[in-house]
């Protein structure tokens, strides 16, 4: 009887022991793994000024010389700052000085600048025979966390789905780019122009991560269909109203009509937020019609729509809230840069708040319209399909 416990005991140990070892390695393969990576990258990133041809320098010494208060008319206090820096050029070879000595005079707040820091690699430029910094040199980080988050993805998600959501990815940015250059080329109607390019990003999209299949094209029929609904409404209302209260003319860098470009972007926008929706509402549906053919629960249509809308109602709150958020992000720098140059609340609303709340409640509006069409368009497909198949048999 002692014995047979003390296999038992050992038996317990060997079990415990290999599911540490088995956690050691998930946690090195899905998380040290893909740091490890970024960190190569960072470093190796760090050391590529031969590609550079522009002079590339680091830090070695930022030393302040001088600090004091400053403020302006609306007493808004800062303090200005003065800093002499030497810097070690990387890259250079002949002719060109090994090191600079250079002084950066900004503000604590660096609205105007920046405060260095030892260590930084600087771009430079040579202006009337003086180095000047350009800008901070800023690759070796954006290449890190790169390779971070493709690491993380890989490491989470199966090889094959990460590789087609990169290829998406590029595959949008490169329609991104060959519609501005078209736009800039040959000036076409940018509704049109972007509207396309709306459409191909959906189909893009959705076809390399869900694939060619019936969840797919559902998913991209209700989102351009909400797409197009939302967009038929707001001009519609904005028509009617003559664009009240509306200030297209602060739109910001525009060099052609300012409310064709807004409604371009806003565009774009929506139908990233639509589709977050149709796609979780699609993929919900199809779960239960897969489960209704396994264990035969026979759903009818008005159960689908039931439940397509009681998907949608979770989905409402957060994606709502998360447009909110990124709207109060965008806009907050330039409400408290607003607000310390002595405007009002009144100008703020309408010259930094006006653009992006209406962008914010366009978006809003497409999410809540998403709901109804996802569960009714699908569930009459899905019931549809079943009924097919089952006449055939």
């Amino acid at each position: 009887m002692i014995c047979h416990k003390k296999i038992g005991l050992k038996f317990i140990v060997l079990v415990d022991e290999k599911r540490k070892v088995m956690n050691i390695k998930w946690i090195f393969k899905k998380m040290l793994l893909p740091i490890i990576f970024a960190i190569v990258a960072f470093f190796l990133v760090s050391h590529d000024q031969f590609l550079y041809e522009a002079p590339v320098g680091k830090i070695t010494v930022a030393k302040t010389v001088s600090s004091h208060e400053v403020s302006d008319d609306f007493q808004n206090k800062d303090r200005q700052v003065t800093q002499e820096l030497s810097i070690k050029v990387l890259n250079t070879k002949g002719a060109e000085p090994g090191n600079l000595n250079l002084k950066n005079t900004t503000t604590l707040s660096q609205t105007t600048g920046k405060i260095y820091r030892v260590g930084q690699q600087v771009i430079l430029k040579k202006i009337s025979g003086n180095y000047q910094i350009v800008t901070l040199k800023r690759d070796a980080l954006i290449v890190g966390l790169l390779v971070l988050f493709i690491g993380f993805v890989i490491s989470f998600e199966r090889f094959r789905a990460s590789i087609f959501l990169f290829l998406s990815l590029v595959l949008n940015l490169l329609y991104f780019v060959i519609v501005i250059a078209l736009n800039v080329e040959f000036n076409p109607p940018v509704i049109l122009l972007f509207g396309i390019l709306s459409v191909i990003f959906a189909a893009s999209s959705l076809l390399f991560v869900l694939g060619p299949t019936k969840q797919m094209l559902y998913t991209f029929i209700t989102t351009v269909l909400t797409t197009a609904l939302t967009f038929s409404i707001v001009l519609f209302v904005l028509k009617m109203t003559g664009n009240s209260g509306i200030h297209f003319e602060y739109l910001d860098y525009v060099t052609q009509n300012p409310s064709e470009f807004f409604f371009v972007g806003t565009m774009i926008s929506v139908l990233g937020a639509i589709m977050d929706g149709t796609g979780d509402i699609v993929a919900g549906l199809f779960g239960m019609a897969r489960q209704n053919k396994l264990n035969k629960i026979n759903m009818v249509r008005k159960d689908y729509i039931k439940s397509g809308i009681s998907i949608g109602q979770e989905l409402i709150g957060t994606l709502t809230n998360v447009l909110f958020m990124i709207f109060m992000a965008e806009t907050l720098p330039m409400t408290l840069l607003l607000l310390r140059n002595g405007n009002s609340w009144s100008y703020i609303a309408t010259v930094g708040l006006n653009l992006g709340l209406l962008q914010t409640i366009i978006s809003a509006i497409g999410i809540v319209l998403a709901v109804p069409i996802t569960a009714v368009f699908t569930s009459f497909a899905l019931t549809r399909s079943h009924q097919g198949k089952e006449s055939s048999l």
